[in-house]
């Protein structure tokens, strides 16, 4: 049996960190809210610009490669690194194949509006210990390519913490069925938070 993301039947635990600000002169980008799963770890990103209106879109998700299909190439770019050598990053075609990321960054849900934007993401799977690099980058926002370090043993001992909530349920198949759970029925999702034999 292994954990697939961060389960609905799973208590995430907070991460003990502060959030991680990078500013300019006309926006700033702050990661928060970070929870740690028996897998992974979710974390907030949010884009704010100081200006209002804002210069240029803060929908920084946008799909497509930087520099065609009409983008600039000075859209946000964010992404991890880990002791390892290996990567995660927010835009997967924005690199040559051979540089992709090994690891996974899921952009989940966000939105906003105006002078604010917010992304929600799953990070996958857990960082290997030593220090892990949150890397931006916002050239439309004057925002040069900044690292911030942290060590991932904060990250390591939030999900040594993580439980499921119901430990009887633990065995369950895969979403896309209706399954017994003690003397109810649940209908599986199709969310990140399933679990998988």
């Amino acid at each position: 049996m292994r954990w697939r993301g961060d389960s609905d039947d799973t208590a995430g635990v907070p991460v003990d960190l502060s959030p991680l600000l990078v500013r300019s002169d006309q926006a700033a980008i702050i990661v928060s809210g970070l929870f740690a799963y028996p897998t992974g770890f979710a974390f907030s990103l949010e884009a704010i610009s100081r200006l209002n209106p804002a210069p240029s879109p803060l929908g920084f998700l946008r799909p497509g490669i930087a520099g065609r299909d009409g983008s600039s190439g000075g859209e946000l770019r964010f992404g991890i690194g880990f002791s390892d050598g290996s990567k995660a990053l927010s835009r997967r075609n924005s690199m040559p194949s051979a540089e992709r990321a090994v690891r996974r960054l899921h952009p989940r849900g966000g939105g906003g509006g105006g002078r604010k934007w917010s992304q929600e993401f799953w990070c996958e799977p857990l960082p290997p210990a030593g220090l892990m690099a949150f890397v931006f980058e916002w050239r439309d926002f004057a925002v040069p390519q900044t690292s911030i370090e942290v060590d991932a043993s904060a990250v390591l001992e939030a999900a040594s913490q993580a439980t499921p909530l119901w430990p009887d349920d633990v065995d369950l198949p895969e979403d896309g069925e209706a399954l017994g759970r003690g003397a109810g029925t649940r209908w599986r999702s199709s969310s990140y938070g399933t679990m998988r034999s």
